[in-house]
């Protein structure tokens, strides 16, 4: 009978626990072209954000950045900064820009690199909503462990487990190298002054691509590291979704597809998941703003989201994006023609 007490007491105070994170969903907007434009327009681009009620945003950390988290935070808005963990790497990329091999970073390298940015985000007073380690890791995008386009295969925990496949092994040799920077980031965060209990958050992972691309499955991914002790260095489980654009596909399907997509890895323990990105595409470029198909999918899509608020499993929700770069049409930007669309409204609005 003791025992049987002591089970529904941690039951009950992990309901509680989940419940207060359903109370305070984090939701914001991903910014990426803020170091592409001129620091005189940051200004304009920070009050269209505090007027259309962004508290917010999702951006990269760098040195071209850092100075636009502070001049936000001095506007009221929050920083969910993505913390790449090839920052101060003498590794050279595979390919794309931010395409580096996992297992070739040095964690000397990257604290060396990363705490200058940090100290000046601490000097300036700027307390961050959450630090994101690195973005779609399990993609070659991101990963040059991953071979390009190498066997296409989706990597389960299977593979990675297996010393005789030499595809999977060097993607595991990375993703073990991952979190020990990832402990090292921990120890700095720990040990700063405002941002001790600042949330860090694993980098977000993409759902299946379906390309011709070797990819690591999104569960799988989360499944291994937990093997390697993350769950003691993270505060939850970063997630990238972009939902079907079928306007008569119900609610009941979005959350069915959500439970087995990703809700259900971080249900195994007692991280939450972070939606980093989401969104829906509108390609009409056209003044006024027509996203009136937009708006139905938010709508529908938020319906969705809210029975895993209610469950304690999402702790945030950062729309994919803002704005467009001045000359470079986006179909995805929610502020539009001067204004945010409805869909953006809604978006951005309190669950």
């Amino acid at each position: 009978m003791r025992k049987l007490a002591i089970l529904i007491v941690a039951l009950l105070l992990s309901a509680n626990s989940r419940g207060a994170i359903a109370e305070g969903v984090l939701l914001g907007v991903n910014i990426w072209n803020e170091g592409l434009i001129p620091k005189a327009s940051w200004e304009s681009e920070l009050q269209q954000m505090v007027k259309s009620g962004v508290r917010t945003i999702r951006t990269s950390l760098f040195a071209n950045t850092t100075d636009f988290i502070i001049q936000a935070s001095q506007h009221g808005i929050g920083s969910v900064v993505i913390v790449y963990p090839f920052l101060g790497s003498t590794a050279k990329p595979k390919g794309g820009w931010g395409r580096y091999s996992l297992s070739e970073l040095n964690p000397q390298e990257f604290a060396a690199a990363f705490k200058p940015l940090f100290d000046k985000l601490e000097a300036e007073g700027v307390r961050l909503a959450a630090l994101e380690f690195g973005n779609e890791i399990n993609t070659t995008g991101f990963n040059g462990d991953l071979s390009d386009p190498g066997s296409g295969r989706e990597l389960r925990l299977a593979a990675l487990n297996n010393a005789n496949d030499p595809e999977a092994r060097a993607v595991a040799a990375g993703y073990r190298n991952y979190v020990r920077i990832m402990a090292t980031l921990k120890d700095l965060r720990d040990r700063s002054q405002l941002n001790q209990h600042t949330p860090i958050i694993s980098a977000g992972l993409a759902q299946q691509l379906g390309t011709k691309q070797t990819e690591v499955n999104l569960h799988d991914s989360i499944a291994f590291w937990r093997q390697e002790g993350m769950d003691k260095l993270v505060d939850g489980y970063g997630i990238h979704v972009y939902p079907s654009a079928d306007l008569n596909r119900s609610v009941a399907a979005r959350i069915d597809s959500l439970e087995k997509d990703m809700f259900s890895a971080c249900r195994l323990g007692d991280k939450p998941c972070w939606i980093t990105e989401w969104g829906f595409g509108n390609s009409t470029q056209s003044c006024p703003a027509v996203d009136a198909t937009r708006l139905k999918l938010v709508q529908s899509m938020r319906s969705a989201f809210q029975h895993f608020a209610h469950e304690g499993l999402l702790a945030a929700l950062i729309y994919y994006d803002w704005a467009v770069s001045p000359g470079k049409p986006d179909s995805w930007a929610i502020f539009r023609c001067g204004a945010v669309t409805e869909a953006g409204k809604l978006a951005l609005s309190p669950m």
